[in-house]
């Protein structure tokens, strides 16, 4: 028995077909689930956060007729979710008060928690091409910016990371 496609699901899903749904939610849930452990300090939100997303993207099943871009609509939703989240909490701390909180030695610093406290630009361009394994185009579409300026954000935000986790006296390669 073959595995449908995520095409062949959505289109079962536009005509109601509830198990359809499932087994697309069921496929994602798990990245989803990633995506939001990535981007908060606290996992406790991260299974309602899942859920208003899959929520929202039922929602728009009927009338989604694009094909080859779902996994950019469901990280559009995604990003949007947690932008609405992340509204009502307190703003993270700053890179350099996250780096001098860890120990020293540069090999145990986490570079996850690091990126969140990246400028939001940039740490959620680093985070969607290389974490999530998105095309610099996928995030475009998801940051409504163009490619290029995803791969600009993606150096830059490489370079803090560079700059704030190599120690001090040392003098990067």
């Amino acid at each position: 028995m073959a595995i449908p496609s995520d095409e062949l699901l959505l289109a079962a899903c536009a005509k109601g077909d509830r198990e359809a749904f499932g087994r697309l939610a069921s496929r994602y849930s798990g990245a989803l689930d990633a995506y939001f452990r990535r981007r908060l300090p606290d996992d406790g939100r991260v299974e309602e956060l899942r859920q208003e997303t899959l929520l929202a993207l039922y929602s728009l099943l009927p009338s989604y007729t694009e094909c080859g871009r779902f996994r950019s609509l469901l990280y559009s939703i995604a990003y949007r979710k947690l932008a609405s989240a992340r509204r009502s909490e307190r703003p993270s701390a700053p890179l350099s008060e996250v780096v001098a909180a860890r120990e020293p030695d540069p090999a145990t610093l986490d570079l996850r928690s690091a990126s969140r406290a990246l400028p939001s630009k940039l740490g959620e361009a680093l985070l969607l091409t290389r974490f999530e394994g998105l095309s610099a185009v996928e995030a475009g579409e998801i940051l409504g910016c163009s490619a290029e300026a995803v791969r600009a954000r993606v150096c830059r935000a490489k370079s803090l990371l560079a700059r704030q986790l190599t120690p001090k006296g040392r003098r990067r390669p």
